[in-house]
């Protein structure tokens, strides 16, 4: 069955297959076996906490991974009206898939619920202070046309990443602005660990679907490489993004 999703000014066409077996030793490149029991992958921890490092791992290992021009289009349909259903399609697309919409508060709940044999890893940084001055930093370089401070309403209205005000509209859509201030300190840091704290109690008990990774800590890659049931020669993350 073909699918198309309307994704303006773009649109990805879907192919469903039918589920196929997959083999239990699947050889992916000349350093890396995976031995894959599982449906997909998904980063569900916030932007700047490793996401981008983990993409490039996922790479390495041999999965394939969304499309995250396609995704951060698709985002609005779950931050703004709850729905999930044009997400869900998208994700028959690859192996794995990372930032947004995937770290978005509670559409891991979705996600579980539409591919029920799938690995999920909360990436986080030491503590939400670093979380944050990461997140700003970065924001400062990407988009103010001020390097000395944040990017404020006009420099996100005219930021080109994807489209013109697609970082104002998210800013709208994802904290809440304008009656939450841009870069509220205390806000910020407090969403981001209440979707931490929410993520740890609903996969609680399920210690083989979830983990918790710091990519800034070498002894959590080989927590992920046995969680994943990957063999590799590699011994540590790539650093990607670094502000």
């Amino acid at each position: 069955m073909k699918l198309k999703i309307p994704i303006l000014p773009f649109s990805i066409e879907v192919v469903r297959h039918k589920k196929k077996q997959v083999p239990a030793k699947l050889p992916i490149k000349d350093h890396v076996d995976v031995f894959r029991d599982y449906d997909k992958i998904f980063c569900i921890g916030f932007g700047k906490t490793g996401t981008t490092s983990m993409a490039k791992l996922l790479l390495k290992f041999g999965f394939s991974l969304g499309n995250q021009a396609v995704a951060e289009v698709l985002a609005e349909d779950w931050s703004i009206h709850k729905r999930v259903e044009r997400i869900i399609s998208f994700c028959y697309t690859a192996d794995a898939f990372q930032d947004a919409p995937f770290g978005y508060p509670g559409l891991y709940r979705e996600l579980d619920k539409a591919f029920p044999r799938s690995k999920f890893i909360l990436t986080v940084r030491d503590s939400p202070e670093q979380w944050f001055d990461s997140l700003v930093r970065f924001h400062t370089k990407m988009f103010s046309s001020d390097k000395s401070r944040p990017p404020d309403e006009e420099d996100k209205r005219n930021a080109l990443y994807r489209y013109k005000g697609f970082m104002l509209q998210s800013a709208r859509n994802n904290w809440d602005y304008p009656n939450v201030p841009m870069y509220d300190e205390k806000e910020y840091k407090q969403r981001y660990s209440n979707h931490n704290d929410d993520i740890r109690a609903y996969f609680k008990d399920r210690p083989d679907d979830f983990i918790e990774i710091n990519v800034g800590h070498k002894r959590d890659f080989k927590r992920l490489c046995a969680f994943l049931k990957v063999t590799t020669k590699l011994q540590d993350f790539p650093w990607e993004n670094k502000t």
